[in-house]
C-alpha cells in the first residue's frame, strides 16, 4: 500500500467515525422520544479503500402494522367499556338499586302488601310511591341514555375534526418526504414525524398503511375505504346537538361513502370513532328499547279491563299512564319514548288530588264499566291480588329489544339487567385484553426500532477504538512522510 493510499484510507476512516458518532448522538438524544426510530450507520469500503457511511432507518413493518391496529382496537374498546360503566352507574352501580328490575320487585311487594290490607290508605299510598319510583327511574335512565347518545355523537364530531387535521398534517409531511427522497436528501426525521401522525390517526380510526416509491404511502381505513393517497380524502359529519326518543344520528362519510358499524355496508371495526358510533347507534338504542318495553309492559299489566257483561271496550290506563294515555299502547309492539313519559296516573295520585281507593276498586277513568269493586267494600282485594300476580304472567315483548319475547314483566326486566351486566363484562375483558396487547406490541416495537442507551454507548466505545486506530495510523503516516521528506533533502 502506498502512503497516499494509506492516507486516503485513514482520513476516510476518521470521517466515517465522525458520521457514526453523529448518528449515535442522534440515537442517544432520541432515547426519551417514543416516536424516534433508531438510525443504523452502515460502514462500507470500496475497491480503492474509501470508507463510506450510509444511514438507514429500520422499521419492522409487520410489528408496526400490528401496533397501529392494536392502538385502534384499544381506543374502541376503551370507549365501549366506559359507556357500559356509565350505564351500570345509572342503575345504581353494583347493587343495581335504581334498576327497573329492582324497582319492579319492590313494586310487586308493595302491591302484595296493599292486597293484604286493601282498606288501609297507607298501604295504597306506599304502592303509589313505589310506582312513582319505578316510573321516575325509567324516565331518568332514559333521559340519561339519550344524553349519552348526544355525547357519543359529539365525540364522533370531535374525532372527525381531529382526523381531518391529522390528514392535513400528513399531507404536508408526506409531500416533503417524497420530494426530498426524489433528490436523495435525508428524510429520516420526516418519516418519524409521519409515523407519529399515523399513530395518532389510528387511535381515531383503524387504518392500514402501504408504502410506495420514493417513500410515499397510501392509507386506507379498516373497512377498505381510501383515506389518503397523495392528498387527504374528505371525512364529513354533521353532529346532532339534541337526541330524542326517535332521533337518528347523522351519517359519517369518508371520500363520499357512508360508513357505520355492524349494520352498515362499510362497517368500521376499530378506533375511537367506531366505539362512539357503536355506542350511539347500537348499544344505547338497544338499552332504550328495553326500557320502553318494560314501561309498555308495566302500563299494560296495570291497565283496567272492561268489567261489563259484554266486555267489548278496550283496556285503558290504570295506576300508570303515559303521554298517549288513557289508551294503552299496542301489545308486543315497541312504542319509542314511552319510558320517558310513563308516570303515576294523576287520578289516583294524592299529590295531584287523585283518589287512592280507585286503585283497589277500579273505574279510575270515570267509566263504570271498568269498576271491579261493584259493592264498594273497603276490604275488596281481588283487583290488587290480580295486579300483584301480573308481574309473573308471561306476556309478549317486541323483538327489537334483543331479549326473549315471551317473558313475564319481572323476567324481562331481569333479562335486561343480565344483558347489561354480561355486555359490560365482555367490554371490560376486551378493554383489558386490547390494552395488554397494545402495551406488548409497543414494547416489542420500541425494542426493535427504538434506541437503547446501553447499546448506543457500547457502539460508541467501538467507534472510539476505531477512531484511535485511525488516529494512530495517521500518526504513523505522518512519521513516514517526515522520514521520506528528510531523506530527499
Amino acid at each position: 500500500m502506498t502512503l497516499s493510499t494509506a492516507l486516503r484510507t485513514a482520513t476516510s476512516s476518521l470521517a466515517a467515525s465522525a458520521k457514526q458518532v453523529s448518528v449515535l448522538s442522534r440515537n442517544i438524544a432520541g432515547v426519551a422520544d417514543a416516536d424516534y426510530v433508531r438510525r443504523e450507520a452502515t460502514v462500507s469500503t470500496d475497491l480503492y479503500g474509501t470508507v463510506s457511511v450510509k444511514t438507514q432507518r429500520y422499521v419492522n413493518r409487520t410489528i408496526y402494522d400490528a401496533t397501529i391496529l392494536a392502538n385502534a382496537n384499544t381506543a374502541s374498546a376503551n370507549v365501549v367499556a366506559a359507556g357500559f360503566n356509565n350505564m351500570i352507574a345509572l342503575n345504581g352501580t353494583e347493587e343495581f338499586s335504581h334498576s327497573p328490575a329492582a324497582l319492579l320487585g319492590k313494586l310487586q311487594q308493595a302491591t302484595e302488601f296493599a292486597a293484604a290490607s286493601p282498606a288501609e290508605s297507607a298501604s295504597l299510598s306506599s304502592m303509589v310511591e313505589s310506582a312513582r319510583s319505578t316510573a321516575n327511574s325509567l324516565n331518568q335512565i332514559s333521559e340519561n341514555l339519550l344524553s349519552m347518545r348526544a355525547a357519543a355523537d359529539k365525540e364522533i364530531g370531535a374525532s372527525v375534526l381531529k382526523m381531518n387535521d391529522l390528514l392535513d398534517k400528513l399531507h404536508s409531511v408526506n409531500d416533503e418526504i417524497v420530494s426530498r427522497s426524489r433528490i436523495g436528501l435525508d428524510v429520516l426525521n420526516g418519516m418519524d414525524k409521519r409515523d407519529a401522525i399515523l399513530a395518532s390517526l389510528s387511535e381515531e380510526i383503524g387504518i392500514k398503511v402501504s408504502s410506495r416509491e420514493n417513500n410515499d404511502i397510501i392509507v386506507v381505513t379498516d373497512n377498505g375505504l381510501m383515506l389518503f393517497e397523495k392528498v387527504p380524502r374528505s371525512v364529513s359529519f354533521q353532529p346532532t346537538p339534541v337526541f330524542g326518543a326517535t332521533t337518528t344520528g347523522n351519517i359519517l362519510t369518508i371520500d363520499g361513502v357512508a360508513v357505520g358499524v355492524s349494520n352498515s355496508a362499510f362497517p368500521l371495526s376499530s378506533g375511537r370513532l367506531a366505539g362512539n358510533m357503536k355506542l350511539r347507534d347500537e348499544i344505547l338504542p338497544q338499552s332504550l328499547t328495553q326500557l320502553d318495553e318494560i314501561a309498555r309492559g308495566l302500563i299494560e299489566q296495570f291497565s283496567e279491563k272492561d268489567q261489563s257483561s259484554g266486555g267489548g271496550k278496550p283496556a285503558i290506563a290504570g295506576l300508570l299512564t303515559w303521554g298517549g294515555g288513557p289508551s294503552i299502547p299496542l301489545s308486543a309492539a315497541l312504542e319509542q319514548g314511552i319510558a320517558l313519559t310513563i308516570r303515576v296516573n294523576p287520578l289516583v295520585d294524592p299529590q295531584s288530588g287523585g283518589n287512592l281507593d280507585l286503585i283497589r276498586d277500579g273505574g279510575i277513568n270515570g267509566d263504570a264499566d271498568y269498576i271491579n269493586n261493584s259493592s264498594g267494600a273497603a276490604g275488596f282485594s281481588d283487583r290488587l291480588f290480580e295486579l300483584s300476580s301480573s308481574f309473573d304472567v308471561t306476556i309478549n315483548f317486541d323483538a327489537q329489544g334483543g331479549l326473549p319475547t315471551d317473558r313475564s314483566l319481572l323476567e324481562y326486566a331481569n333479562s335486561a339487567l343480565d344483558w347489561l351486566n354480561s355486555n359490560r363484562q365482555s367490554a371490560l375483558s376486551s378493554e383489558s385484553y386490547h390494552a395488554d396487547l397494545a402495551a406488548q406490541y409497543k414494547e416489542i416495537f420500541q425494542n426493535e426500532t427504538g434506541p437503547n442507551l446501553d447499546f448506543e454507548m457500547s457502539k460508541l466505545l467501538e467507534i472510539e477504538r476505531t477512531y484511535q486506530a485511525s488516529a494512530k495510523l495517521m500518526a504513523t503516516i505522518d512519521e513516514l512522510f517526515t522520514v521520506l521528506l528528510n531523506s530527499v533533502r
